[in-house]
């Protein structure tokens, strides 16, 4: 499990690394949002579940080529309170990733993206302490949202879906909505 995070890593590095069109630009982005809890992360049955929570997230992209690809590397933290009291899963990973942007960065455009890596679902119970559990499984994710300039960075709204693979207890899937900003940085700016 940790061998194939070790990749995903490398795999991120090596893209990162990857020749891109000189006078494109790599960013550096932050975002905040919620989940939405969907099946077995929703219903652990016996009456507990995740309820919506938040997430927050930064990483780097940088463009290869010069079609509106580009690649890069998200690291994350949220947290989902339980309708059991006192009880909450604490979500937290790395992925790598690739966006596909239609259209321009100096105007309102769409883009995709597609992401692959490993998530903890650290569970805490205030009520059972003896079921506090953290496991680290691989996910992959997906989704779409929309970008616009604003002085200088780009602003971003983004829904997605995330699937994870546990093992025990069902699988971490959720749904996440969330706003953030490209910071960018090398090439000849926006």
């Amino acid at each position: 499990m940790k061998h194939l995070f070790s990749l995903t890593l490398a795999a991120a590095i090596l893209a990162l690394s990857a020749p891109a069109d000189a006078s494109a630009q790599g960013a550096v982005f932050i975002a905040a949002g919620g989940t939405l809890p969907t099946a077995d992360f929703k219903d652990f049955g016996a009456g507990d579940g995740a309820n919506v929570g938040w997430m927050a997230s930064a990483g780097v992209q940088v463009p290869v080529g010069s079609a509106g690809l580009s690649v890069g590397a998200r690291g994350f933290y949220g947290s989902n309170n339980h309708d059991a009291d006192g009880d909450k899963t604490n979500l937290y990973g790395g992925s790598g990733l690739a966006t596909f942007q239609f259209g321009e960065a100096d105007a309102v455009s769409p883009f995709v993206y597609g992401e692959f890596g490993y998530q903890a679902h650290a569970f805490k119970s205030d009520s059972a302490p003896s079921f506090d559990d953290t496991e680290w499984n691989p996910f992959v994710g997906g989704g779409a949202g929309i970008g616009f300039p604003a002085g200088g960075v780009r602003v971003f709204a983004v829904a997605g879906y995330s699937q994870g693979f546990g093992s025990e207890g069902g699988q971490t899937t959720y749904l996440s909505g969330s706003a953030g900003v490209n910071i960018p940085f090398g090439g000849n700016g926006m």
